[in-house]
C-alpha cells in the first residue's frame, strides 16, 4: 500500500492490544483502580514480566522482591507503567526491518525521553495537563511506525534521504512532497479514541507559534511548545536515532516564554536520565 501525498483513507491502523487501552483509560481517571489494572496486566506475562523486572530492581526494590502488582505499581509510578505498556504495545504492533538509523529500540527510547522531559518541564512550568504531556511525549512520533509498517520502500526513501542530505523526517518529507508523520500519527490515535488534547500535541510538535493555528489558548500554545522543546532536549542530549541530523539549538526565548531556565533543563534531563536507567 503506498502512501500518498495525502491522508490515505485506506490506510490500515494497527488495534491497540485491549488491556494496554484499558490501563491507560483507568490512568486518565481520576481515581485509578489499581486492582482493576493489576488484573488486567496479569493476563498479559509479557508486561507482568516487565512490570515485576523493574519493580524489583536495584532503582526501586531496594533489596525487596514483589510478584505482588499493585505493590509494583506503587513503587514505579503511574508513568514508569505507561511507559512500560506503551513500549510493550509498540514493540508488538509495529514490526519492520532497520532503516538506516531508524529501528525500534532507538524509537522507543527517543520517545520515553521526550515524554519524560516533557513531564519534568510540564511540573516546572506549572502546565495544567502534564498527563497529557507524558502521553503526547510517548506517541509523538507514532506516524514513523505507521509509515514504516505500512510502505516500507517510501520509508526506506526517506531515511536513505535524511543520512544523504543529512536532513531530519520532517524536511525529507517536505522534500519527498508527503505528508508529515505528524499527520498519519494523528490518524492513527484518532482510530485509538485518544483524548483530543494529546491529538492536538501530536499533531503540533514540529509547528512552530507562529504558524499554529489562532483559535489555540494560551495554555494549549504552552503544551504544544513544552513538547517541541522536550523532542529537541532528547535530541540534543544523544537520546534519538544515531547518524541522525537534527537542529538541536534551545530556543532562549522559548524557554522564557515558558518560564524556564537553563537550570531548569538541566534538572528534567538529570531527572529524566535517572528516571529511565531501565531504557
Amino acid at each position: 500500500m503506498v502512501i500518498n501525498n495525502t491522508a490515505s483513507k485506506d490506510l490500515k491502523l494497527p488495534s491497540m492490544p485491549d488491556t494496554v487501552r484499558e490501563c491507560l483509560a483507568q490512568m486518565y481517571s481520576l481515581e485509578a483502580d489499581l486492582s482493576k489494572m493489576a488484573s488486567l496486566i496479569q493476563k498479559d506475562p509479557g508486561i507482568t514480566s516487565s512490570v515485576l523486572k523493574l519493580a524489583n530492581s536495584a532503582i526501586y526494590g531496594a533489596g525487596k522482591s514483589t510478584s505482588d502488582l499493585k505493590v509494583a505499581f506503587t513503587r514505579i509510578g503511574m508513568t514508569s507503567l505507561m511507559q512500560i505498556l506503551v513500549k510493550y504495545s509498540v514493540e508488538n504492533l509495529f514490526k519492520f526491518e532497520t532503516f538506516e538509523f531508524f529501528n525500534i529500540k532507538a524509537f522507543t527510547k527517543h520517545s520515553a525521553w521526550v515524554s519524560q522531559v516533557a513531564f519534568e518541564l510540564g511540573k516546572i512550568a506549572k502546565n495544567d495537563k502534564i498527563s497529557d504531556l507524558l502521553v503526547a511525549g510517548l506517541f509523538h512520533d507514532i506516524g514513523l511506525l505507521v509509515r514504516a509498517i505500512s510502505d516500507k520502500a517510501l520509508m526506506k526513501k526517506i531515511t536513505d534521504l535524511c543520512v544523504a542530505d543529512k536532513i531530519d523526517f520532517i524536511s525529507a518529507e517536505k522534500k519527498l512532497k508527503l505528508d508529515g508523520h505528524e499527520i498519519l500519527g494523528v490518524e492513527l490515535l484518532q482510530s485509538w479514541q485518544f483524548p483530543e488534547e494529546v491529538i492536538l500535541l501530536v499533531k503540533n510538535h514540529h509547528t512552530d507559534e507562529a504558524y499554529r493555528s489562532k483559535k489555540l489558548t494560551s495554555e494549549q500554545n504552552k503544551s504544544i511548545s513544552i513538547l517541541c522543546l522536550s523532542d529537541t532536549i532528547a535530541h540534543r542530549f544523544g537520546n534519538a536515532f544515531v547518524n541522525y541530523s537534527r537542529d538541536t539549538r534551545v530556543n532562549a526565548t522559548v524557554l522564557d516564554k515558558l518560564g524556564i531556565t537553563n537550570q531548569d533543563v538541566g534538572v528534567a534531563v538529570k531527572l529524566a536520565t535517572q528516571h529511565l536507567q531501565h531504557y
